[in-house]
């Protein structure tokens, strides 16, 4: 089978690049031919399709929000990728054109490429799949979040909340584009042209079905991870947290758990420490002198992998609702507990004794507890031979792939 698979980002900078490249890589395995169509970026892997790729939003240097210089071009790229750009629809049907897949499979996309893809894909009659990576069908901010504490407002009330509450980049002009963008996806019905949606948790397909979307046309389907040849012995002497640090995410909370605890229970902390968020926490732990708490930066491949797997457990301290992350299943790959916050997605992943444990959000005590009961050597030892085998027979690379690969036939087939 022909596959294009679409993409904002074709670089790793998150779970849902993670989740391509190694998706990817098992489609070629299987005999599949994998086409991407993204960003052109300073920053991308290599591939011959990269001359159809669009053009990036403030420079190929340009990744985040933060990044974009507020020039009269930028705005207008910015606004025409959040509303409908018809310049990368006929981008999306010339790479169709030239390729002819069988089936599109639509990752990241919105505020970068535009909803007007899919639009075009449609256009030039191929199905299309979209797997969800966050919340962003319900909520304007895609996290519903509002200063640190979860919020539905827009869910009851509308998406004048989030005008009122400039909840997208803290600004009225950023919140009030993304409502007039949804509204006019909306009108437009713009993803009831969507084949099917994947949701990685169930979570979220719940909360798909329950505000209007339609049932029979969301599958459920968890992200997977490989099992790892990890030394079971090699209990470790730390707990890790490894991912964005940015507010969604709570690592202020666990660094304020460790701050409770003596100098033998040690944090680490990987991830882009250049964020905001990032020298923030640096800064509370060199104000009150934390000395076990390190932050080691951005890690990758290897050296990555050699710091999870050295780790005591890991801990996903989240504030919002989560969508399966990766790092929980990377800590299972390699037989670490999860410590979590009983939120959202979270609540389905972790079971409380069996693959780690659960904390009430932002509950320094149950954190701090959690984290003792962890010294226990043999519960750490039975937690993590627990992981791997939930890895193997549930989240397992075959799993995911079988059950892709059924509604790629199937969605192939309807469109005969």
């Amino acid at each position: 089978m022909k596959i294009l698979i679409v993409n904002y980002r074709y670089f790793i900078s998150g779970g849902p690049e993670k989740y391509m490249f190694n998706i990817i890589k098992k489609l070629e395995q299987e005999g599949h031919e994998v086409i991407p169509f993204s960003i052109k970026s300073n920053k991308n892997e290599h591939t011959e399709y990269e001359k159809y790729f669009a053009e990036p939003i403030g420079g190929k240097d340009a990744t985040y929000y933060e990044d974009y210089k507020k020039t009269p071009k930028t705005i207008m790229q910015m606004l025409s990728r959040s509303i409908y750009s018809f310049k990368n629809k006929r981008l999306i049907k010339k790479i169709i054109k030239d390729t002819n897949p069988d089936v599109v499979y639509v990752l990241h996309f919105i505020n970068k490429l535009s909803p007007s893809i899919i639009k075009g894909i449609k256009e030039m009659k191929k199905p299309v799949v979209l797997r969800l990576s966050d919340y962003f069908l319900l909520c304007p901010k895609f996290d519903f979040l509002k200063n640190g504490q979860v919020c539905e407002e827009c869910l009851q009330n509308g998406y004048k909340s989030c005008i009122k509450n400039k909840c997208v980049k803290g600004s009225f002009f950023a919140s009030v584009i993304r409502v007039v963008s949804m509204k006019i996806h909306k009108l437009i019905k713009i993803y009831n042209k969507v084949d099917v949606m994947i949701t990685p948790s169930n979570y979220l397909k719940e909360k798909l079905e329950s505000n209007g979307f339609e049932e029979n046309k969301i599958c459920h389907i968890p992200t997977f991870c490989n099992a790892k040849n990890t030394n079971m012995e090699n209990i470790g002497e730390y707990g890790l947290y490894f991912g964005r640090i940015t507010q969604e995410k709570g690592v202020e909370y666990i660094i304020r758990a460790y701050e409770k605890l003596d100098a033998n229970h040690k944090l680490k902390i990987m991830g882009d420490d250049s964020t905001e968020e990032a020298k923030r926490l640096k800064e509370y732990v060199k104000e009150k002198n934390i000395n076990n708490v390190e932050f080691l930066g951005f890690k990758k491949g290897e050296e990555l992998e050699k710091i999870v797997e050295n780790s005591r457990f890991v801990l996903v301290p989240s504030i919002w609702y989560e969508n399966l992350p990766n790092t929980i299943l990377e800590a299972f790959s390699y037989g670490k507990p999860v410590i979590a916050t009983k939120i959202g997605s979270l609540t389905e992943t972790i079971e409380d004794g069996k693959n780690g444990y659960l904390f009430e959000m932002g509950n320094i005590e149950q954190i701090v507890e959690n984290i003792l009961k962890l010294d226990d050597n043999n519960l750490v030892t039975k937690i993590g031979q627990n992981n791997i085998e939930e890895i193997k027979n549930t989240y397992s690379v075959e799993k995911h792939y079988n059950k892709l690969m059924e509604i790629f036939e199937k969605v192939k087939g309807e469109k005969k």
